[in-house]
């Protein structure tokens, strides 16, 4: 009876263990399934054995290539008479039937341009330094060189070029380097280009501010981050602020308020984030990417069971929320049809998180954590000026992602300092509609001649 008891509680105790073991390996393989589509991970992170999303089909007609009936056409704008640099008059000899009799009509002549790049030879200036001799005391004496010329050997526009280059393009120092040697035929060395990227940085230094003290005064900003390298080993967070007509970026040690609070600083309007917790000290209005809670939502109905089963609803009633606000955003819903619609959703919503959240596992507690956040889920439903997703910060910092999968981020406080204002001009350049590289250039030269650089918000109220 003993020997029967002990192999009793002997299999009571592996039971136990195996059942350890395959909560573990649950949770394991769970994790080994999180991809951009249920997680916050970027698509570029999924692996060839993630399957992409099929676009939905229309039609079951497959569409040819090319222009459709009917399509307006495109043409290539002529360049203005006053751009072209040389004409070539082409008189008819005869007619196509053979007559050679011809005479002028008052049809206007048809144009044909063709444009070509001259091989381009550098601008050099050269200060020649006469050397005298003084009749009284014997000792030769030179004019000495302007401060601002000994500083700076490269010009605006090499500047500027560099500042595109590594700056907006993402291209590497070496490529960088080696378009600057072939196709400008200027000399430089690596460290001459870090030195170009270090003074376009002074040139920004009062850009970067302009733009800073802009996104503070926004009624709606969106904010962001992504990891970034600082050297050493060392671990960093690049974060951004943008609203339409701006976005400032910031490279910082932390993920965390304290960053958080830099990069916000005296922000007082509705701020756009995603669910990190970096953000939760922020006091006023908020409202949480439903973007994200998409992507959360389809991670929980990939759980099984009863949590599956709410998950697998949540993300429908998501799916049916942002179609709606988008309907709002084209025009084809009213504004007031679409609040008189939300609140049954918004309740239904938050019954589904609240009975996640009485389930097991972690991602019972996502759902508990999203719940507990429920002041920010519905602000773009009670503000139309606020969207409901995160999108525009989400674009934004993605051009540091392409820097940084090139470059492996910055190795210094210089580099960091100009990743931040190249950034910054570059993205705010664009939402504003501005040419990148004519703004580099009078930045460079307003700093190499001591006068403030340009404003980069056009129409700024606080500079008018």
């Amino acid at each position: 009876m003993q020997d029967k008891d002990a192999i009793i509680i002997e299999q009571a105790r592996v039971i136990c263990e195996l059942k350890e073991e395959i909560k573990r390996l649950r949770e394991e393989i769970a994790g080994l399934k999180r991809n951009s589509s249920n997680s916050s991970r970027p698509p570029s992170s999924d692996g060839p054995e993630v399957a992409k999303p099929k676009a939905k089909l229309k039609s079951r007609r497959r569409k040819k290539r090319g222009a459709k009936k009917g399509h307006k056409a495109h043409m290539r704008k002529l360049f203005p008479k006053e751009e072209v640099t040389h004409f070539i008059d082409m008189v008819p000899d005869a007619c196509t039937c053979g007559c050679e009799e011809l005479e002028k009509t008052d049809q206007p002549a048809m144009r044909h341009q063709t444009v070509d790049l001259p091989p381009i030879k550098p601008e050099v200036t050269e200060y020649v330094q006469h050397v005298y001799r003084c009749k009284n005391c014997g000792g030769h004496v030179y004019k000495p060189l302007a401060d601002d010329v000994k500083r700076n050997i490269f010009g605006p526009g090499v500047l500027s070029m560099v500042g595109i280059l590594t700056g907006v393009l993402n291209t590497s120092k070496r490529k960088a380097l080696a378009f600057m040697n072939e196709a400008y035929n200027i000399p430089m060395s690596l460290g001459g280009l870090t030195n170009c990227e270090t003074k376009i940085a002074e040139a920004l230094a009062g850009t970067y501010d302009e733009v800073c003290d802009y996104l503070q005064n926004e009624e709606i900003a969106h904010a962001d981050e992504t990891g970034w390298s600082r050297g050493n080993n060392q671990k960093g967070w690049l974060w951004t602020l943008c609203c339409g007509t701006a976005a400032v970026f910031m490279i910082h040690a932390s993920r965390g308020q304290v960053a958080a609070r830099n990069l916000i600083d005296a922000f007082v309007g509705t701020l756009i984030t995603d669910r990190w917790g970096g953000y939760n000290f922020f006091e006023f209005a908020r409202q949480i990417c439903w973007a994200h809670l998409k992507r959360d939502f389809n991670a929980v109905s990939e759980a099984g069971g009863k949590l599956g089963k709410i998950g697998i609803e949540l993300h429908e009633l998501t799916k049916e929320i942002l179609r709606m606000r988008g309907r709002v955003r084209d025009g084809t819903l009213q504004w007031k049809t679409f609040q008189n619609r939300m609140p049954p959703l918004q309740k239904r919503v938050e019954k589904l998180l609240g009975d996640a959240s009485r389930e097991k596992g972690k991602l019972a507690g996502k759902c508990k954590k999203i719940l507990s956040q429920r002041q920010w889920l519905w602000t773009f439903v009670r503000d139309e000026k606020v969207p409901p997703t995160n999108n525009l910060a989400e674009r934004s910092v993605r051009q540091g992602v392409l820097w940084r999968k090139v470059s492996f981020g910055t190795q210094s406080e210089r580099g960091a300092r100009y990743v931040e204002r190249v950034l910054t001009a570059g993205a705010t350049c664009k939402m504003q509609c501005r040419s990148i590289i004519a703004y580099l250039r009078d930045a460079c030269y307003a700093h190499q001649n001591g006068i403030p650089a340009p404003a980069i918000i056009q129409n700024n109220p606080k500079i008018a």
